[in-house]
């Protein structure tokens, strides 16, 4: 997919030797790093949660050590020209990235607002920015909610919104982490239209991904990080989670229990925030439940809703035949149990042990959650020094220690390689075989082809 004429041309970007180590680590976590990126090439980086991709675009970029710490060793060249003792807004001029973590790369109030600043922090003519913000705008799908809060946007709206004021600038190199996690159908197949067009104007992208199919037709290079080194590598014989899981797929819906008539979970007429009423739920013992739907549909409203975090403008709520549309989250929370999509948001301990073992669970029951989400190796770390595939292993883990009846999971299984995935899912299936109930988000075909979920539909609509 290069560019015609770019494959024996200059690399846009070199990265010589380069290793980095963490604050507070002996062993670094790269460790003689070389690769090279021309114009209008795309190239993957892989590798399994927590292995350093994430950190290499840090370092690529400038935030490591600029801004996390650290000890850097080695060269980063753009075009030919030395740029390791640059700082990040120098590096900005001529690169773009994309966090996983959207919320930390959006500053301003209004949708509009957004485009508009970052077109103003790099002086764009003011004659020429309304029409640029305008085209972002339409190419991303946001012109209806141009004047909305950037608050009120679901996850994969806001992922669209940073891509937007990223791709305005038209810098030669892109870095996107997980760009992909949140989008709905129609956004991938937007995000990766554009992409094509990104590289055909010779532009060069770097791009973490886990859901590899999605790139197969349009990746030059591909490589894999493995014990902090970089290695070729090809998209096709990397482990793709629907191919690992699909060996030893789970049967949905298997109770130890007989009771799989019980209403667990019944919702009417409930709506909110100026949604129409969501879709009535009647959800039974050992249910797995999906809500599907486009960005911005409401689903992650939804699930507020039945946790007790927003409180229904009409209808009611019924957990385990009781009325709950009063009740508090403190009450609910005795019964469901919620992860939420920024891990962020629900991990307060000091160490990952503590985070599982709390009060009321047993140290036994903790590091059994350890070990079946593979995070026994990392008990002592702070959860704010894990990835952030690891972030939402750690909150899931956090929330069925607490042994709730009915768990509600927010596009947690972004950001997990194969066999990542693979364990969480397999945590999932023991806790519905022990009657647990599941209510879950998500935009993987994949994820959805291995639960064999039942399916509640949700439509966009105005708000």
């Amino acid at each position: 997919m290069t560019a015609q004429g770019d494959r024996n041309s200059q690399p846009l970007l070199e990265i010589i030797d380069l290793s980095f180590t963490h604050v507070g680590q002996k062993q670094p976590t790269l460790e003689g790093i070389n690769l090279h990126l021309n114009p209008g090439e795309l190239v993957v980086l892989a590798g399994a949660t927590g292995s350093g991709k994430s950190t290499l675009l840090n370092c690529i970029t400038g935030i490591s050590p600029e801004h996390t710490g650290g000890k850097l060793n080695g060269r980063v060249l753009y075009r030919a020209q030395e740029i390791t003792s640059q700082s990040i807004r120098e590096r900005a001029k001529f690169m773009g990235i994309a966090l996983q973590n959207v919320e930390t790369q959006l500053f301003t109030d209004r949708v509009q607002e957004e485009i508009v600043f970052g077109l103003e922090n790099w002086n764009c003519p003011a004659e020429e920015i309304e029409q640029i913000t305008r085209i972002a705008l339409i190419e991303f799908d946001l012109l209806e909610q141009q004047n909305w809060n950037v608050r009120q946007l679901s996850a994969g709206q806001k992922q669209r919104l940073l891509l937007a004021c990223l791709l305005t600038r038209n810098p030669d190199l892109l870095l996107l982490d997980e760009p992909f996690a949140f989008l709905d159908t129609a956004g991938i197949g937007l995000l990766l239209q554009l992409l094509k067009e990104r590289v055909k104007q010779g532009q060069s992208l770097l791009i973490i991904e886990h859901r590899l199919e999605l790139l197969q037709g349009l990746c030059d290079r591909a490589y894999r990080i493995d014990a902090g080194s970089v290695k070729p590598c090809n998209l096709s014989d990397l482990p793709v989670a629907k191919r690992v899981l699909d060996r030893d797929r789970p049967t949905a819906n298997k109770l130890v229990s007989t009771q799989e008539t019980t209403i667990v979970l019944q919702t009417e007429n409930v709506s909110w925030g100026g949604y129409p009423p969501f879709p009535d739920l009647r959800i039974s013992i050992g249910d797995i439940v999906l809500l599907q739907g486009d960005n911005g549909c409401g689903k992650t409203t939804l699930l507020k809703l039945l946790t007790g975090l927003l409180k229904p403008q009409t209808g009611w709520l019924q957990i385990k035949g009781q009325d709950a549309t009063g009740q508090s989250v403190i009450q609910i929370a005795r019964t469901i149990g919620f992860v939420l999509q920024n891990p962020n948001h629900q991990l307060f301990a000091e160490s990952v042990e503590a985070e599982v073992n709390q009060p009321g669970v047993t140290l036994a029951r903790a590091r059994e959650l350890l070990e079946q989400l593979n995070l026994s190796h990392c008990t002592e770390k702070h959860p704010h020094a894990l990835s952030q595939g690891q972030k939402r292993r750690l909150a899931l883990g956090a929330v069925l220690a607490r042994q709730p009846q009915i768990c509600l999971l927010d596009e947690i299984m972004v950001g997990q390689d194969a066999m990542s995935l693979e364990l969480m899912l397999r945590c999932l299936k023991i806790f519905t075989d022990r009657g647990g109930t599941l209510i879950f988000t998500s935009h993987d075909p994949g994820v959805t082809k291995i639960l064999q979920p039942k399916i509640v539909r949700l439509h966009t609509n105005s708000v």
